[in-house]
């Protein structure tokens, strides 16, 4: 088995002093108000019996994550649709049907360009907390967001607000991603990287994926590749 020092967010506990996402020393994320955009289209995603992740609203009542989040607890297969919640300003609903990347295998988690997923929802809990998705990808440099609900700080959301995009990387056997230095650890996985245009208005540019053993950084699935809504 090939040795790869990206490992997921949504994996247990790291070794000590290893943590997926984050450099040793002072935190860049910060707790963002959820009610404020564009904070206000990023969702919570709980897939029974097998933890929490982050999503963005991409539609009223659709949602994008990363596809390895809808994992059941043997992590051998997705779940149903129906044992999926979402919760974003104080609604909730639940999954009615699931679109995944071309080929993606739960067991392998690969390959690694196909983790992207967009739920269906039973309502329309997104209205007027929408975020588009961007079909083109920025320069090198470009400051990114991450934003996501994570393991250490239940309940808030933290977002690291001024990381980098680094550009595009083809990975053998993969495909394509998306490679930033953002921070970011167990439960960010599925969160929209976002990157903010002229007119101040914020666009998901990748769908977080992988993390970095023991330093901020990592690779996203790029929005260009994942299918209007």
């Amino acid at each position: 088995m090939r040795l790869i020092l990206a490992v997921l967010l949504c994996l247990a506990s790291p070794a000590l002093a290893q943590v997926a996402g984050m450099n040793p020393g002072p935190d860049p994320r910060l707790p963002v108000p959820t009610a404020h955009p564009p904070w206000h289209a990023v969702a919570s995603i709980e897939a029974e019996g097998a933890g929490l992740c982050t999503g963005a609203m991409v539609a009223p009542a659709l949602v994008l994550t990363a596809a390895h989040c809808l994992k059941d607890a043997a992590g051998t297969a997705l779940l149903p649709p129906a044992r999926l919640r979402v919760s974003v300003g104080g609604a909730e609903a639940r999954g009615v049907a699931l679109r995944v990347g071309a080929g993606f295998d739960p067991a392998r988690e690969a390959p690694w360009a196909s983790d992207w997923a967009l739920v269906s929802l039973s309502a329309p809990i997104g209205t007027g907390r929408v975020l588009p998705l961007l079909r083109e990808t920025p320069p090198a440099g470009s400051i990114l967001a991450l934003p996501g609900f994570q393991r250490d700080d239940p309940g808030a959301l933290l977002v690291d607000p001024a990381c980098r995009y680094l550009g595009l990387r083809r990975i053998e056997g993969e495909g394509v991603m998306l490679a930033h230095d953002c921070a970011g650890t167990t439960g960010s996985s599925g969160g929209p990287l976002l990157l903010r245009g002229a007119d101040g208005n914020f666009a998901i540019i990748g769908v977080q994926s992988k993390g970095t053993l023991g330093r901020a950084g990592g690779l996203a699935v790029p929005a260009l590749v994942i299918p209007a809504p």
